[in-house]
C-alpha cells in the first residue's frame, strides 16, 4: 500500500511542479481552471499517504507545521516584571548612584545568594524582583548613606525540561525560565506526524515525598485553531516532564474547504459530528449546496462510499474520509467581451442582452478592425463551442441586434491581429512548411495542424494559398489573442479575402462575406477613393464589390505604385493621365540619397502578357527635362546610391559582397538587377568614388562626376578621356563648359587623369649617423646624395660603407621568394608521405623545419648602394633614385666583425687589420658539425656577399673590413635526395644573409 501511495504522491508533486499544458481550443468563459495540488515539502507520512491515495489529492495532517525547525534562541531580559521570582542562574545589573557609584553584573549563585561588592550578601532565591530591590537598598544604606540602588534582570536563568515520546529530539531540553510547553516542544524539534497533538501530558516537578500525579492534559488544537489553549500557555518549571503519546483516531476532509487535511479526534471521543469536522477544516470555500460523500472502512477492510443526505447529523469514526463537492459550479447570467477592447472581462447578460448592447465605440481600443469580429457561443445540447463571424461595423451602427446567450464571448480584433494574418510565420506555413518554429504561439500550432489534416483544402492548396506565396510578410510577434484563443487564427484565415494590390498593405483581410472590397481596402490603408470601387453606374452611384471569404481581389480602377527609395511609397490612383513627374511630385517624393541617374518603370503589357522594364532618369524628371506617361499597373521603382553600389561593385578580395546598410530595401527582382548592371558607365581615375554608374539612356559628364562624388583634389580638369562602347576615344577639357555637357551612354567609360605631382605621396626615412635624421618628403627623381645633403650631411663618426638601404618593393620580392620555396618544400613533403618510405622520414622532418623557418623569416629588402657623398660626386651614375617608404640607415664606424651561422659560439670579434677569416672563425669556436665548410661567405658592410675559401691550399688573402659578417651556412647534405636539392644551398644562404642583416641593423 505504501509504495503505491508514494507513487501517487510523486505524480502529484511532478504535476504541481510542471506548467499546465495549454488547451488547444477556446475555453468557455467562466469555467474555472483545473485545481492543481500544492507542491509538497518533504515526504508524506504513512497516514497522509494513505488518505491522499483514497482521496486522489494531497491531504496533510493539521498542526504539525506550527513548530519551527530551528532551536529557540536564548531568552533576553526585556519585559521582566517586578513580581518575577528569582532563582540561581539569574543575572542582575546592580547600579549604585550617590555616595557610592558603580554598575556591575552579578549572578545569583547555587546557594541562592547575591553577592555585591562592599555590601553584605543577600539571599535572593525565592524573592521577587521588587523584594530583592528593597532588601538590597536596606543593605546598601547601612554601608553607604545617601546612595540609591537600581536593580534589573539582564539574563533569565535556564531550566531543564525532559521531553519524551513522539518528538524529533527526545531528551532533556534547556529552555528559559519563561518557557511554555510550545517552547519545550520546539526545542525538541517538534512533534512528529506519528505523535498526538491532542493528548499531551505535562508533569510538574514534585518535592521529595509528594504524591505522584497523573499529569496535566494538554490539547494543542485549541491553541492552533482558536489561539486560546490555556494549558498550553502554562509556564514550565525546572525539572518538569512532557510526554507526547502516539497519534490517536483520525478523520480526513477533502474538497473545496479552506483547510482540507487529516484531523485527530478529541481526547476521549471515538466519534465526531460532520458539522464539527467541517468547522475544524475552516468551513466551505463557497457557500451553497454541496454533495457530501463519506468513505468508511468496513470490518473486513473494504471501503464503502455513502452519500449523506443529512450531513450534520452524521458522526465520523476513525479512518473515515469525507469528500465534499458543490452540487453546481456553472456560472449563470454572464458573458464576456474580449480582445482589442479597453476593458475586457465579464458582463451581465441582464444588462447586455443583445450584441449591440455588449459593445460600443467607447469600449474599443485604438485601431480596431471593424469588418470582422468573432462571437463564440455554446450549443445547449452538446456544449460545444461554435465560432460565428460578426460584422462589427454593423453592430456599432445598430444594424445587428442579435440576442446573446449565457457564456457567449465576443472577440474584437485589432490592426495588429489582422496584420499577423500576412506575417512571415503564417506565410511560411501556407507555402508548405511542415511545422512552426519551436517557440511559435499556439495559434500557429493549430494552423499547422489544420493544414496537415487537410493538405488538399483551400487553406493548404487553394488559389489564395498559391497567390499569397509571392507576398512578403514581416517578422511580427504573435498577438496575445491568438495565443489565448488559438482557434481564432484559422477561423480568421478561413473567412479572409486576399487583397493583392492597390493598397499599402496587401494581404489577408477577414470579413463576414457581406462586406465590400472597398471597406477592406480602407482597413488595409487605402485612400477614401479606393481603387476597389467599380465604375459609376448610370445613376452616378459606385456599386461596391463584395469581399467573400476565399476571394482574391485586385483593384479595378487604374492605379500605379511608387516603391523603393521614396519618401511616401504606396499605391496611387492613376487619375487624369498621371505622369512620372506627377509621381515624383517635382522632387518632393525623392529622398536625399536617391540614385539620380536611373530609375525603373516595371510595366505589364496585358495585350502581349509580357513584362517590360523602362529605365528613366529621376534627376531629369525632377528638373523638368524629361517626362513619361504612366499606365495602369505601373510600378515606379527608385533606387538608393548604396543599393546601386552594392549591385555594381564587384565583391571584395575575400569573395564577399559589400555589407548592406542597416535600412536596406528587400532584394530587387532578378530582371531589375540585370538591367542595373548592364547599363553601367565606368568612371575611373581621379574621382572621389570611382566605379560603375548605371544610367537610363544617357548622362552628361557633369552628372556622372557629381554622382561619383566629384573630381578628386588631384584631378586635372584639362585631361578628361571618354571611351565609347565602340572603342572610340575622345579627350575633353572640363574648363570648357561644352565638355561638361557631353553625354555618355551605357557601356561607355569616363576617366579623369590626375595632375602630375611634384612630390611623392609618401616620405623616406634616414637615420643613424646624419646630422638631422627623420622623415623627408622627396620630389620625383630625387637621389640619395640629395637626401643626405638635406639631412645635414654625415657626422664625423659615420661609416658610409656600411649604409643599409631598405626598399619595400625588394622586401616584398624576397618575401615572395621565401614563400615559394616553402610551398615547394611542403609539396615535396606531401609526396614523400604518400610514398610511405620510412627511410626518408628524417629528411621529411628536416624539410618541415626548413619550411617553418622560411615562413617565419623576415626579409628586409636591402639593396647594395654607394652612400659616400664624395664618391657620389665623382660618379653620379651610382647615385640611386629614391622611392616612397625607403629607409636609409647610416651606421657609426664599427670596430667588430660578426661571425654567425653554424658556429659553436656566434660572436662579434674585435676588428684587427690584416686578420684572416680563419682567425675570426676560431674566435667563434670554429664551425659546428652541421656547417657547410665549402660555402662559407662574407657579407660586406654595404650588403654585398662574396665566398670565402678557408682551404690550406688557398693562399689568396681576402680583406675583411670592419662591420663585415662571416656567415657559415648549414650543410645541405641531408636534403641531397630531394628533387630540388640544387636549390637548398641557395635557400640556406639566403636565410643566413637575412639573419646577418637583421643582426647588423638591430645593432
Amino acid at each position: 500500500m505504501v509504495p503505491l501511495a508514494a507513487l501517487i504522491v510523486w505524480g502529484l508533486a511532478v504535476s504541481a511542479a510542471e506548467p499546465a499544458s495549454p488547451a488547444i481550443h477556446a475555453r468557455a468563459p467562466g469555467t474555472p481552471p483545473q485545481a492543481k495540488p500544492a507542491p509538497l515539502s518533504g515526504a508524506l507520512s504513512p497516514i497522509e499517504a494513505a488518505y491522499s491515495e483514497r482521496a486522489g489529492s494531497v491531504l496533510l495532517q493539521f498542526g504539525y507545521d506550527q513548530f519551527g525547525e530551528e532551536p529557540p534562541r536564548r531568552d533576553g531580559s526585556g519585559g521582566v516584571q517586578a513580581d518575577y521570582t528569582l532563582g540561581p542562574g539569574d543575572e542582575l545589573l546592580v547600579t549604585l548612584r550617590g555616595q557610592k557609584s558603580s554598575s556591575k553584573r552579578h549572578v545569583i549563585d547555587a546557594a541562592g545568594l547575591l553577592t555585591a561588592e562592599d555590601v553584605r550578601p543577600v539571599v535572593a532565591q525565592g524573592l521577587t524582583l521588587a523584594e530583592l530591590r528593597a532588601q538590597l537598598a536596606s543593605a546598601v544604606t547601612a554601608s553607604f548613606p545617601d546612595t540609591e540602588v537600581y536593580v534589573s534582570v539582564t539574563e533569565i536563568r535556564r531550566i531543564g525540561v525532559l521531553v519524551t515520546g513522539a518528538v524529533a529530539r527526545p531528551g532533556r531540553q534547556e529552555v528559559g525560565a519563561f518557557a511554555t510547553l510550545i517552547d519545550a516542544l520546539t526545542a525538541a524539534g517538534g512533534i512528529t506526524r506519528a505523535g498526538s497533538l491532542r493528548r499531551i501530558r505535562l508533569f510538574h516537578a514534585q518535592a521529595a515525598g509528594a504524591a505522584r500525579s497523573g499529569g496535566l492534559p494538554i490539547d494543542l488544537y485549541d491553541l492552533f485553531m482558536t489561539g486560546d489553549g490555556a494549558n498550553a500557555g502554562l509556564r514550565l518549571r525546572d525539572g518538569d516532564r512532557v510526554f507526547v503519546p502516539p497519534l490517536g483516531p483520525t478523520v480526513a476532509l477533502a474538497g473545496p474547504l479552506k483547510r482540507p487535511g487529516v484531523y485527530e479526534l478529541p481526547p476521549g471521543q471515538d466519534r465526531l459530528p460532520v458539522a464539527m469536522a467541517r468547522e475544524m477544516a475552516g468551513g466551505l470555500l463557497r457557500p451553497g449546496a454541496h454533495r457530501v460523500l463519506r468513505y468508511a472502512i468496513g470490518p473486513n477492510g473494504e471501503e464503502r462510499a455513502e452519500e449523506l443526505s443529512d450531513a450534520d447529523a452524521t458522526q465520523l469514526a476513525d479512518g473515515d474520509l469525507l469528500m465534499l463537492a458543490p452540487r453546481r459550479e456553472d456560472r449563470r447570467g454572464d458573458l464576456r467581451l474580449d480582445g482589442h477592447v479597453l476593458r475586457p472581462g465579464p458582463r451581465a447578460l441582464e444588462r447586455t442582452p443583445t450584441i449591440a448592447a455588449l459593445v460600443s465605440t467607447a469600449d474599443l481600443g485604438p485601431a480596431p478592425y471593424l469588418p470582422f469580429a468573432v462571437l463564440a457561443s455554446t450549443r445547449p445540447g452538446s456544449r460545444a463551442r461554435v465560432l460565428q463571424p460578426i460584422d462589427l461595423g454593423a453592430v456599432l451602427s445598430g444594424r445587428d441586434r442579435r440576442p446573446l446567450a449565457e457564456s457567449d464571448t465576443l472577440y474584437v480584433l485589432g490592426a495588429e491581429d489582422v496584420d499577423f494574418l500576412t506575417s512571415e510565420p503564417v506565410l511560411e506555413l501556407l507555402r508548405g512548411a511542415r511545422e512552426p518554429a519551436p517557440d511559435a504561439c499556439r495559434g500557429l500550432v493549430v494552423l499547422a495542424r489544420a493544414l496537415t489534416a487537410q493538405p488538399d483544402g483551400p487553406l493548404a492548396s487553394g488559389p489564395q494559398a498559391r497567390a499569397a506565396a509571392g507576398l512578403t510578410g514581416g517578422r511580427t510577434p504573435c498577438p496575445p489573442l491568438f495565443q489565448a484563443v488559438p482557434d481564432l487564427l484559422v477561423f480568421a484565415l478561413e473567412h479572409s479575402a486576399l487583397l493583392m494590390g492597390g493598397v499599402p498593405r496587401p494581404g489577408f483581410y477577414p470579413s463576414v462575406g457581406r462586406g465590400s472590397a472597398a471597406e477592406l481596402a480602407l482597413a488595409a490603408g487605402g485612400p477614401e477613393s479606393s481603387a476597389y470601387y467599380d465604375t459609376p453606374s448610370v445613376g452616378g452611384a459606385s456599386p461596391r464589390r463584395p469581399a467573400a471569404a476565399g476571394a482574391i481581389l485586385e483593384p479595378d480602377a487604374p492605379v500605379y505604385e511608387l516603391t523603393g527609395h521614396a519618401r511616401r511609397p504606396g499605391v496611387r490612383p492613376l487619375a487624369g493621365g498621371a505622369t512620372l513627374r506627377d509621381a515624383l511630385t517635382g522632387g518632393d517624393a525623392l529622398k536625399r540619397d536617391v540614385y539620380p541617374l536611373l530609375g525603373v518603370i516595371e510595366r505589364f503589357d496585358r495585350r502581349t502578357l509580357a513584362r517590360r522594364l523602362i529605365p528613366f532618369s529621376p534627376q531629369e524628371v525632377a528638373s523638368g527635362q524629361a517626362n513619361r506617361a504612366l499606365a495602369d499597373g505601373d510600378r515606379v521603382r527608385l533606387l538608393s546610391i548604396a543599393e546601386v553600389r552594392s549591385l555594381t561593385n564587384p565583391p571584395d578580395k575575400d569573395g564577399k559582397p559589400e555589407a548592406q546598410p542597416a535600412d536596406a530595401q528587400p532584394p530587387l527582382p532578378i530582371d531589375v538587377t540585370a538591367l542595373v548592371r548592364e547599363r553601367g558607365v565606368q568612371v575611373r581615375g581621379a574621382v572621389r568614388t570611382p566605379g560603375a554608374y548605371p544610367v537610363a539612356e544617357a548622362a552628361t559628364v557633369e552628372a556622372l562626376l557629381a554622382t561619383a562624388g566629384g573630381p578628386a583634389a588631384t584631378a586635372d580638369p584639362a585631361s578628361l578621356e571618354i571611351t565609347t562602347a565602340a572603342g572610340q576615344r575622345r579627350r575633353l577639357d572640363l574648363r570648357d563648359g561644352a565638355s561638361a555637357r557631353t553625354t555618355l551612354h551605357p557601356g561607355d567609360s569616363l576617366r579623369i587623369n590626375p595632375s602630375p605631382q611634384a612630390l611623392e605621396a609618401r616620405a623616406v626615412t634616414i637615420s643613424g649617423a646624419v646630422r638631422r635624421p627623420g622623415s623627408y618628403d622627396v620630389a620625383r627623381g630625387e637621389t640619395l646624395s640629395s637626401l643626405i645633403d638635406r639631412a645635414g650631411g654625415l657626422t664625423e663618426e659615420a661609416y658610409p660603407a656600411g649604409t643599409s638601404f631598405l626598399r619595400d618593393s625588394e622586401r616584398k620580392r624576397e618575401r615572395a621568394w621565401f614563400d615559394q620555396q616553402a610551398r615547394d618544400l611542403e609539396r615535396w613533403m606531401v609526396q614523400e608521405v604518400e610514398k610511405g618510405e620510412a627511410a626518408r622520414s628524417d629528411v621529411v622532418g628536416l624539410a618541415r623545419q626548413l619550411a617553418t623557418q622560411l615562413r617565419g623569416a623576415e626579409p628586409l629588402g636591402r639593396i647594395v648602394v654607394e652612400a659616400d657623398p664624395q664618391v657620389l660626386r665623382r660618379r653620379p651614375e651610382l647615385d640611386v633614385l629614391l622611392e616612397p617608404d625607403d629607409r636609409i640607415i647610416v651606421p657609426k664606424r664599427p670596430l667588430t666583425v660578426t661571425v654567425t651561422g653554424e658556429v659553436l659560439h656566434p660572436t662579434a670579434a674585435q676588428f684587427v687589420s690584416g686578420k684572416t677569416a680563419d682567425a675570426y672563425l676560431q674566435e667563434a669556436g670554429g664551425a659546428s658539425r652541421n656547417a657547410d665548410d665549402a660555402r662559407i661567405f662574407l657579407v660586406l658592410p654595404d650588403g654585398r656577399a662574396q665566398p670565402l675559401s678557408l682551404s690550406s691550399w688557398n693562399h689568396t688573402m681576402t680583406a675583411i673590413p670592419p662591420g663585415s659578417s662571416i656567415v657559415v651556412p648549414r650543410d645541405p647534405k641531408p636534403f641531397d635526395l630531394m628533387e630540388f636539392s640544387k636549390n637548398i644551398g641557395t635557400i640556406l644562404g639566403q636565410l643566413a644573409i637575412s639573419a646577418a642583416a637583421i643582426a647588423v641593423i638591430s645593432e
